[in-house]
C-alpha cells in the first residue's frame, strides 16, 4: 500500500470506530485526527470535509461488511447460507462486546431525516443486505425448502429490520440475548433448527448453550 493510500486508510479506520460510538455530529475532525496522528492537511488532501469523510466512511464500511458476510458462506443449501449469515452478525457484535452498534442503523438514525446523501447510502446498504437475503430465499423456495406463504423480498425486508431492532437492544443491555433471541425466531419461522450453523450460542451467563 502507498503511504498516501495507508493515511487514508487509517483515516477511514478512525472514523468509523469513532462515529460508530459517538455518532456523525458528535465526531469532529479534531477526533479523528487525535485519534490518528494524522496532520489535518493531509486528511483534507484526501477528503475535502467532514461530509465527504462521512460519504467515504460509509462506502467503506458498506464493502468490508460484504467482504465479511461472504467469508462466513460455508453452506452450500440456501438456508444454511441465510443461517451462516445471522451467525457472523452475531459474532461480529459478540467480538465487540457489543459497543457501537451498527454503523448503518446508526447513521440511519441520526441522519436519515436531515442528509438525503447518507440516506441514499445506507438504503444502498441495506438494499444490497435484503438482495442477498432475498436471493437465498428465492433459490430455497425453487427447492421447496421454503415453508409456505413466504415471499423472499417482504421477508428479506423483515428479517433485516428485525436483526436491526435487536443490534440496537443488544447495545443497549450490552448482551448477546435480544440478537440471539432474534435468530431463533427468523430460523423458527424458515424451518431451520436454531443451532443450525457452526456458531455456539451462549447462555445469559456465557457459558455455552
Amino acid at each position: 500500500m502507498l503511504k498516501g493510500e495507508e493515511t487514508r486508510a487509517r483515516v477511514l479506520d478512525a472514523a468509523i470506530t469513532l462515529i460508530n460510538r459517538k455518532g456523525f455530529r458528535n465526531t469532529s475532525v479534531q477526533d479523528i485526527i487525535d485519534e490518528t496522528g494524522v496532520k489535518k492537511g493531509n486528511l483534507y488532501f484526501h477528503f475535502s470535509g467532514k461530509h465527504e469523510l462521512g460519504r467515504a466512511l460509509i462506502n467503506e464500511a458498506g464493502e468490508r461488511y460484504f467482504k465479511y458476510l461472504a467469508r462466513s458462506i460455508t453452506s452450500d443449501d440456501p438456508l444454511g447460507k441465510i443461517s451462516d449469515i445471522l451467525d457472523a452478525v452475531l459474532a461480529y457484535h459478540r467480538g465487540r462486546d457489543f459497543v457501537g452498534g451498527c454503523i448503518f442503523g446508526n447513521t440511519a438514525l441520526e441522519m436519515g431525516d436531515s442528509d438525503p446523501d447518507f440516506s441514499a447510502l445506507v438504503r444502498d446498504v441495506f438494499g444490497r443486505w435484503q438482495a442477498v437475503l432475498a436471493g437465498c430465499l428465492g433459490e430455497a423456495g425453487r427447492m421447496g425448502a421454503l415453508p409456505a406463504g413466504i415471499k423472499p423480498e417482504p421477508m428479506a425486508r423483515h428479517i433485516v429490520a428485525a436483526m436491526e431492532g435487536s443490534i440496537m437492544m443488544a447495545r443497549l443491555h450490552k448482551s448477546e440475548e435480544p440478537i440471539v433471541e432474534c435468530i431463533g425466531f427468523v430460523k423458527r419461522l424458515l424451518g431451520m433448527s436454531e443451532g443450525s450453523g457452526d456458531l455456539q450460542y451462549r447462555n445469559k451467563e456465557g457459558a455455552p448453550a
